[in-house]
């Protein structure tokens, strides 16, 4: 079948029929079929380009939500318990304008302990492709990700605050698997940023008051500085009589030993650590030093400890 035209040749003054050959339903088909190819195949290029895109752009979202959390630890000495609404980061949702997920051990968000702490409860477990595991970050502050093209969470992370042991298996990036991308930071990046130096762990107190026969020993409180609460405290005092006679407070009483090797199953909690006399000295007290040392231990996984010698003097 011919698409046919009929043209007026008005020189010749007649008004012959004359047909001109136009383009046929076949080659019209072949033509539509040709272009429906080109528009398939733009369309199977433009797809993988467009994830590249949202990978790229995702990458750099998380990466710089990372950057940002660790500058303001270093100057909070803290994390944000939140970033969406605190203005902490510049952007809060990833290339598919998912929000952005953030996890963090809960402590780190009080103030002061990001210097005292030396382990969290938060790590990440990197796997392969296979699922099997690859490598583990252990201490790790918080972790930062993006759901990715298909925007879910795969494996399944909790979001926010982390209180107990977690440990976060994160998958090698694979397209149409598991295609979140994510950023962490340890705890020992963030104690750098924020010039923590030597936190070591101390016990706080003024020269202990000297004691008097006859009158009630006046109250002295020692404190802790650095090291993670809760702490614990124990005091080896070898003269057991005179032990007995001064009352040492924690949360609850604190009965001394004779020795450090007493401490083991003896540790009391408590914020401080109170001395005070429980009764009055006798003149066969008088004298001194009586020396006593304090232990304190923090609450860190491997427990830091520190002890203090102090002397007791006593006069009529």
């Amino acid at each position: 079948m011919k698409i046919l035209t009929q043209h007026h040749d008005s020189s010749r003054g007649t008004t012959p029929n004359r047909w001109e050959s136009g383009f046929s339903l076949i080659e019209l088909s072949i033509v539509m079929i040709i272009i429906g190819l080109i528009i398939a195949g733009g369309v199977g290029i433009y797809e993988p380009s467009m994830r590249q895109a949202l990978k790229n752009k995702n990458e750099t979202i998380v990466k710089q939500a990372v950057e940002t959390l660790t500058g303001f630890a270093g100057a909070h000495k803290s994390l944000p318990g939140e970033i969406r609404h605190a203005g902490v980061v510049s952007a809060v949702q990833d290339a598919q304008l998912n929000p952005l997920q953030y996890a963090y051990d809960a402590s780190l968000t009080e103030m002061n302990q990001l210097c005292r702490r030396d382990d969290t409860r938060l790590s990440v477990q990197v796997l392969k492709p296979d699922g099997s595991r690859h490598f583990e970050v252990s201490n790790v502050a918080f972790v930062v990700w993006s759901r990715g093209y298909d925007g879910h969470t795969a494996p399944e992370k909790p979001v926010g605050a982390i209180d107990t042991e977690s440990r976060y298996p994160l998958p090698v990036y694979a397209e149409r698997v598991a295609d979140d991308l994510v950023g962490w930071a340890t705890l020992a990046e963030l104690q750098a940023a924020a010039g923590c130096g030597n936190q070591g762990l101390k016990i706080l107190v003024s020269a202990l008051p000297v004691a008097h026969v006859g009158a009630t020993y006046g109250t002295v409180t020692l404190t802790p500085e650095g090291g993670k609460p809760p702490y614990g405290w124990c005091v080896a005092f070898p003269d057991v009589d005179r032990a007995g006679k001064l009352q040492m407070m924690a949360d609850a009483e604190v009965i001394p030993v004779a020795a450090f090797e007493g401490c083991q199953d003896r540790w009391s909690s408590g914020a401080t650590l109170t001395i005070a006399g429980l009764t009055p000295f006798v003149a066969a007290d008088q004298g001194g030093p009586y020396d006593f040392v304090v232990h304190l231990q923090d609450g860190n996984r491997q427990a830091h400890r520190v002890s203090r010698r102090l002397s007791l003097f006593i006069n009529p």
